[in-house]
């Protein structure tokens, strides 16, 4: 009885939101999916149905069949599809969890990484009752699934996949998108409901895959250059903590430039994409004790 529960369940949550929803908005206008009576869509309902099986209790949550539809269309093959997804599955399974809890985290530290990068920008939607970052919500729940082409969705999973440059790339991904909307919608004025309709408004609207992968790498490598990134950031990162010792190496460093006259400390600050730790130190009340500086003992 338990079981058929279960089934009836999968059966009428899985088919509402693979038919219901537009073609544009889900995957049902790639050819592989489309036409009515397509078997691949049975196909693509049996492997959930399986993966309910496997995975009792996360069960089937919406926006799975979005994760499944490219694997199944790369392999074509449903016993190798359903392992191939049931490996993504492990990787992001926290983004399905009833309590959101996986999610909540993911915008915690997208925060944090914002912060970082582009405090000034994370000030304009914070007074624009954003800072929140809900607006990604759905680039993180289903990995930029609907913000790209079905082809340029592989190749996002496929750099994602690799943990390179570290395993929570996929924010730093989140940053460049941010990062080529922010002119939009900070000189349009966008407050929340225009922030959150031009976002969701991306979907399938033609971004540049290289583009985007390659502005994300180049935020990467300035965040991992740059001595004014924080412990908590740098965890989120993989990058090396920073300790007191680093910290007085930098200061002695520093000091010594100042007494032979070199600007460059302070033109590096300014120009490295990176805010200095005195403009970072705006946010450290707002609510994350780890936004300001912090370092580690050498003991720690």
């Amino acid at each position: 009885f338990c079981l058929c529960c279960v089934f009836f369940f999968f059966n009428d949550t899985a088919t509402t939101e693979i038919y219901t929803l537009s073609y544009t908005t889900l995957f049902r206008s790639h050819p592989y999916f489309a036409g009515d009576d397509n078997k691949n869509i049975d196909l693509l309902q049996d492997i959930l149905m399986t993966y309910v099986m496997y995975n009792f209790d996360l069960g089937y949550v919406q926006g799975m069949s979005d994760l499944l539809a490219p694997i199944l269309f790369v392999v074509q093959n449903e016993v190798d599809a359903f392992w191939c997804f049931a490996g993504f599955m492990s990787k992001v399974s926290k983004n399905f969890d009833f309590d959101q809890g996986g999610m909540k985290n993911q915008l915690s530290q997208l925060i944090e990484l914002l912060k970082t990068y582009d405090p000034e920008f994370y000030s304009y939607l914070d007074a624009k009752d954003s800072g929140n970052l809900y607006f990604c919500f759905r680039w993180l729940l289903i990995w930029f699934k609907r913000e790209f082409p079905f082809t340029d969705v592989m190749r996002m999973w496929e750099v994602l996949w690799t943990n390179l440059p570290c395993p929570n790339f996929h924010l730093i991904v989140c940053l460049a998108l941010m990062d080529l909307e922010k002119k939009t919608i900070v000189e349009n004025g966008f407050g929340f409901t225009e922030i959150l309709k031009h976002i969701n408004d991306m979907a399938n609207s033609n971004i540049s895959v290289t583009s985007v992968l390659s502005r994300a790498e180049a935020i990467y490598l300035k965040l991992s250059k740059s001595h004014y990134v924080s412990n908590s950031a740098r965890r989120i990162l993989d990058l090396p903590l920073v300790t007191e010792q680093d910290l007085a190496i930098q200061a002695k460093a520093l000091q010594q430039q100042q007494m032979q006259g070199s600007p460059s400390s302070s033109s590096n600050s300014a120009t490295n994409g990176i805010s200095p730790i005195r403009s970072r130190r705006r946010h450290q009340n707002s609510g994350n004790s780890e936004s300001s500086v912090e370092v580690l003992t050498e003991l720690d």
